[in-house]
């Protein structure tokens, strides 16, 4: 299901859709590419920095505010449908961040799209993902635990 919502950026209004890894902006599909503080969209990068109620793009200071939205947005991120995932099964991190939420147990049952673990970043939580049916054989990390882009966190087998 794609989660809507309005973002006020500099005093103007965004209709925004997140469906899956692209986003609906006012009607227009995009499909960004996420690098740690790095965001590429249609072969433009931007750095991306968020403080309090206020995003830093490129080093510019912008307000922002969003209405539909919990206070800290969970935006699902890490490759369709779900985490980063090498042919062993290792779900990665997709960028630098602090483990919030570990959500699965080794033995458990996941279904594509199932939330493994809660990576904070930039000051957003992003729900890391199963990326494909089956069942946990570890998990590497523990809530408190910093991680590094690429590092492994679950392993489904």
């Amino acid at each position: 299901m794609a989660k809507t919502f309005t973002l006020r950026l500099d005093g103007i209004d965004f209709d925004v859709e997140l469906k899956g890894r692209a986003v609906m902006i006012n009607g227009t599909l995009f499909k960004p590419e996420i690098s740690g503080e790095t965001i590429t969209v249609e072969g433009t990068s931007h750095k991306i920095e968020i403080e309090g109620s206020r995003v830093f793009i490129n080093g510019i200071a912008y307000p922002f505010e969003t209405e539909g939205l919990e206070d800290r947005a969970t935006v699902p991120l890490g490759g369709p449908p779900g985490g980063p995932q090498s042919a062993d099964g290792a779900v990665t991190a997709i960028m630098p961040g602090l483990i919030i939420k570990v959500k699965v147990s080794p033995g458990d049952e996941v279904a594509v799209g199932d939330v493994l673990v809660i990576l904070e970043a930039m000051k957003m939580e992003s729900e890391i993902c199963a990326p494909k049916d089956g069942q946990v054989k570890s998990v590497d990390v523990a809530a408190g635990d910093n991680v590094a882009q690429n590092q492994v966190l679950v392993v489904i087998e």
